[in-house]
């Protein structure tokens, strides 16, 4: 049982409100069909993949692909499918920064082949490379902390059953695939874009964020009496604005060639965050009283000059 708090401000009843929400949903031990996030339709999602991003994105895993294929069968090693897995795992774009992830791939696989080495020297086999492909599955929950560590121990992994597959010169050969796939993700990566555009993924991330954002500024100045509905909407606009953050960040992060694509990003997210959290105080003051405060409205119209500016 949970007292009934007695609050004398708009701001305390919306905080004893969404306690007790949360609290009964707890209860329930589920969020309600509120909580969850609306479904994207095949037309959204086909709509995403033929958007600028997802072209960007297409592009350069066919470059990264086509070009590590085409030299994997130039060199023809043993495992030539290394070399075209490793490029197109690197290429993905929700693994951090392009250039740390290449630089923390490089240096853990001959961390990791440098390691092996020397542990295979000393191991029995068949016996100890098993006890090490059991130590090192141990150790992958704990690898996933860094990428270079997590990449050092996977080496170790997959060297350890090649060479119990009986193929003992496989450490330098991983060594020089893993550096030529780094080699060849760092130009695809860095290839200008046909028209000059880049930062694909921010632009499409930040468009997103405006639109939920005014969609629910427009609800919260309607005064309409529909709470789940705003509620929805101001969940929607918190999610797409931390996508957009997060895309705004990891852009910041990368190399200067690429880092200045996002130029400005930073400063349209802020203006969003502001007038996010602007229309939620003018809301509980709707869910409040069921009107618009002036100074609110006020406020929010500023900020909609600022965004447009």
């Amino acid at each position: 049982a949970l007292p009934a708090p007695a609050r004398s401000g708009a701001g305390l009843r919306a905080l004893d409100e969404a306690l007790l929400r949360a609290a009964e949903a707890f209860d329930r031990g589920s969020g309600g069909e509120s909580a969850v996030r609306r479904r994207k339709s095949p037309s959204a999602v086909v709509r995403k993949m033929a958007g600028p991003a997802g072209r960007e994105y297409g592009v350069r895993v066919g470059l990264s692909f086509g070009a590590s294929a085409a030299v994997a069968q130039a060199l023809q090693p043993v495992h030539w499918y290394w070399l075209p897995a490793t490029a197109v795992f690197l290429v993905k774009p929700d693994l951090g920064p392009l250039a740390s992830r290449v630089l923390c791939r490089a240096a853990g696989t001959v961390a990791g082949a440098l390691l092996f080495a020397g542990l295979a020297a000393l191991l029995p086999r068949p016996l100890g490379l098993v006890a090490l492909v059991a130590v090192c599955g141990a150790l992958i929950p704990v690898a996933t902390r860094h990428f270079a560590a997590q990449t050092a121990v996977i080496t170790v992994l997959v060297l350890s059953l090649v060479m119990v597959g009986g193929e003992p010169g496989a450490s330098w050969s991983r060594i020089t695939e893993t550096l030529l796939a780094c080699a060849l993700v760092l130009v695809a990566g860095h290839l200008p874009w046909p028209g000059g555009h880049r930062g694909g993924g921010v632009r499409v991330r930040i468009a997103a964020a405006r639109e939920a954002a005014q969609v629910y500024v427009r609800h919260v100045l309607s005064e309409d009496d529909d709470r789940a509905g705003r509620w929805a909407l101001r969940r929607e606009a918190y999610r797409t604005l931390a996508e957009a953050r997060a895309a705004v960040e990891l852009a910041a992060a990368e190399l200067p060639v690429l880092a200045r694509h996002s130029d400005g990003s930073r400063r349209v997210t802020v203006v969003l965050e502001r007038l996010v959290d602007a229309a939620t105080a003018c809301a509980v003051q709707v869910d409040d009283t069921g009107r618009v405060p002036v100074r609110d409205a006020e406020r929010i119209g500023g900020l909609l000059a600022e965004l447009a500016a």
